[in-house]
């Protein structure tokens, strides 16, 4: 587990820093800083639009009875592709792209599922609320605290 976590908060960085450096003696600086800012702007529109899709994704599938489990692992990978591409390098670029390719997504997600199968369970319930016997009755009139005033005060 120490391994891994010095391997993505190490080893990722200076490789991505390393192939930005060969990147920019290859390409030059502004191609590669072009680069960077435009797939981070592919990030934030794609977070964007996102947002608003997985709401009717998972309502969708809760109204049919089901599970939402698809639409919401399916979000989830075009959440983690969207911050792949805000985070500056062509590595985590190329990995959100990637990852914005439906049959990937497809594959990934049956993937996580073969792996996670028995060990969660989920159970959907649907219920109504019913409001048909509600008591709209107003009563008017004129209404005195009584233990404001210090006359009737024990």
């Amino acid at each position: 587990m120490r391994f891994a976590l010095l391997l993505v908060f190490v080893a990722y960085p200076l490789l991505e820093l390393a192939l930005l450096i060969r990147a920019g003696q290859a390409w030059g600086f502004w191609p590669v800083l072009g680069v960077i800012i435009g797939t981070g702007l592919l990030g934030v529109a794609i977070l964007r639009r996102q947002g608003f899709k997985v709401a009717e994704k998972i309502s969708a599938e809760l109204n049919a009875g089901r599970a939402p489990v698809a639409p919401l692992a399916d979000s989830g990978l075009v959440f983690a592709a969207g911050a792949f591409l805000m985070s500056p390098g062509l590595i985590g670029d190329t990995l959100g792209l990637v990852l914005l390719i439906p049959p990937v997504r497809t594959l990934i997600r049956h993937a996580l599922a073969a792996r996670l199968t028995g060990s969660s369970s989920v159970i959907v319930r649907r219920s109504t609320v019913r409001r048909d016997n509600e008591d709209t009755t107003t009563i008017e009139g004129d209404w005195k605290r009584l233990d404001d005033d210090p006359g009737n005060r024990p």
